[in-house]
């Protein structure tokens, strides 16, 4: 058992910004603009009330001397944004807030009473002129619509400039440690695992390696951004990118959706470029499919969500299934030829065909050119091999996945000044291990990964120019691989090496040359990642001061038989069949 336990407090972040440069919450955004009369004037004392669309939840502030204003910490959804000013005419315009957007809404009002009301046409412009910051979002629109293989929304993280797909590099450290899906990413250069993530504001990196925990399927995902330069100092955490997701919440009315894709050889068009034959045994055979695509893959779920309290407390659930499987990709392997029907113990034999390898073994393959013996073990790892009259085999290792994901989430407002957001996400993974005894070539590990994440975030308004975030995330990843139940140790095909694990497993069984088979052996790895963060904002005039601090605990547990089984290796067939590397006090071996 290893244990790497890791504690990070962050020194108190203090910074102060004027209005060409506002600062906000993890995947919060910010609306802030100018109040003017006709004359270009600034009109001092201008309430603004800012209405999410959805939930009815509103947020005031007022005009300063400069006819400045600035509503900080807004979940990104669109908004009603409501300006009254004595002597004027009431202004109402509809926006829509991105995450970590500052969304610059400056009106002129025009001169009137207040029971006028100038509506507002035209969207407000999107272009963040307020921060330095480049950021690429990526809102519903594109999240539902781009074609996405797998609905794997955290593909579309390669949308924004300087981000490039990076696979190699050991982040993605496969479907035994790590969660599919995972998007290993360079942003301007930096290693790929120098991007932090956060979901709804919490942590949401996979503590192992450094990648993206499971992002939600595209129904549960209301939008995330991509920051990839200049951004603020309370995402210091990471050198590269950062990612903020934001999850769907519920609203004032009931909305939900059930769907399904399906992905088979019946909707599917062959490949042109796919073959009429196969090699089966060294044959070409006519494919019965004519080169259909083999992958099956059925996504289907579901989102509902809507009000309990009307104004006060709202519900979001969705859940998505998947199922993969496929036949998998042809691999080629050698392997020893015999034309006989059965395979002898042991003695030499009379054949007629004396280029076969075991035939020829028997007859004069032995040491010093003396008929041979096939050692028992041997004996035993090819009963399992799909021996012929060819050396060239080809076989195929069948790939079988199945996905869970739920996702939930509850907003509460206690009072207008006081809310409460929880949110849970579950995440399953298993993969079939692949077992047969009569073809130990396609042998290959299963794997189980288990993610949960769990967030509360609270959000107290103290006066309108002094607000509080408080977050607390936690979360748990715990994956296993190993093979099927019913493989062999090394043991039980007769080798009496002195240890192995207490599961079964077989690591490598190579002959150079010829044929190899073997996986890792069983293995968990487990993280927790419990994270407790806190910002205070407060707007003094033309001033955003920012405070903030972060706790972090990590904690890795690896349980890893790695190696425990051995690996054995001969140098050529002769010396496979023979037995004679089993001698411990020399080469390590069977015998």
């Amino acid at each position: 058992m290893k244990r790497n336990i890791v504690l990070a407090l962050m020194s108190l972040v203090v910074f102060s910004t004027l209005s060409s440069n506002l600062a906000h919450g993890q995947g919060l955004g910010s609306i802030a603009g100018t109040i003017t009369d006709p004359t270009g004037a600034a009109i001092v004392a201008a309430q603004i009330t800012v209405t999410q669309i959805g939930t009815g939840l509103a947020r005031e502030a007022a005009t300063d001397v400069g006819g400045y204003y600035v509503v900080p910490s807004l979940h990104p959804a669109g908004y009603t944004i409501t300006i009254k000013a004595r002597g004027f005419s009431d202004a109402r315009q509809n926006v829509t807030l991105l995450a970590d957007q500052t969304l610059t809404v400056s009106l002129q009002l025009k001169v009137g009473s207040g029971s006028e009301i100038i509506q507002v046409e035209g969207n407000a412009p999107q272009v963040d002129t307020m921060t330095s910051t480049i950021r690429q979002v990526v809102e519903q629109a594109r999240i539902t619509e781009l074609p996405l293989n797998g609905r794997n929304a955290a593909q579309l993280t390669l949308l924004s400039p300087g981000s490039v797909n990076s696979p190699n590099g050991g982040a993605d450290q496969g479907f035994t440690k790590t969660f599919p899906g995972a998007v290993t990413i360079s942003a301007n250069g930096a290693r790929q695992n120098m991007v932090s993530y956060q979901l709804d504001g919490g942590n949401y990196v996979d503590e192992y390696t450094n990648v993206n925990q499971p992002f939600p399927f595209p129904d549960a995902l209301q939008e995330f951004s991509v920051q990839t330069s200049n951004y603020t100092a309370e995402y210091g955490q990471n050198a590269g990118a950062v990612v903020n997701v934001i999850t769907k919440s519920g609203s004032n009315n009931f909305h939900g959706n059930a769907f399904e894709f399906l992905r088979n050889s019946v909707f599917n068009a062959r490949n042109y470029f796919a073959p009429l034959t196969f090699l089966d045994n060294g044959v070409l055979t006519p494919t019965k499919d004519e080169g259909r695509d083999q992958i099956k893959r059925n996504q289907f779920g579901g989102t509902f969500g809507g009000p309990i309290i009307r104004n006060r407390t709202f519900f979001f659930f969705g859940v998505q299934f998947t199922r993969f499987r496929n036949v998998g990709s042809p691999s080629n392997s050698t392997v020893p030829t015999t034309a006989l029907s059965t395979i002898p113990a042991s003695g030499p034999v009379t054949s007629s065909c004396p280029t076969c390898d075991i035939e020829t073994y028997l007859n004069t393959g032995g040491p010093g050119g003396t008929p041979g013996t096939i050692d028992p073990v041997s004996l035993n790892i090819l009963a399992g091999l799909p021996l012929s009259t060819n050396k060239a085999v080809t076989f195929l290792k069948p790939d079988n996945e199945n996905f869970k994901e739920y996702l939930g989430r509850v907003d509460h407002s206690f009072t207008q000044n006081d809310r409460l957001s929880v949110r849970y996400g579950y995440n399953q993974f298993e993969r079939g291990a692949v077992f047969d005894p009569t073809n130990l070539l396609a042998y290959a590990d299963g794997s189980n990964i288990t993610n949960q994440n769990y967030l509360i975030h609270e959000n107290h308004i103290f006066r309108p120019t002094l607000l509080n975030d408080f977050r607390f995330s936690y979360a748990r990843e715990n994956s296993t691989r190993g093979p099927a139940a019913n493989v062999p140790s090394v043991q039980d095909l007769g080798s009496n090496i002195p240890f192995q694990p207490p599961t079964n497993a077989i690591q490598q069984i190579r002959v150079n040359g010829f044929f190899n088979f073997g996986d890792n052996p069983n293995a968990s790895f487990i993280r927790n990642n419990f994270t407790w963060s806190d910002d205070v904002s407060w707007v003094k005039g033309r001033h955003d001061f920012r405070f903030g601090g972060v706790i972090e605990r990590s904690r890795v547990d690896l349980n890893n038989r790695f190696f425990q089984p051995a690996e054995f290796s001969f140098n050529g067939i002769n010396g496979f069949l023979s037995g004679a590397l089993g001698d411990y006090s020399g080469n390590l071996a069977f015998r």
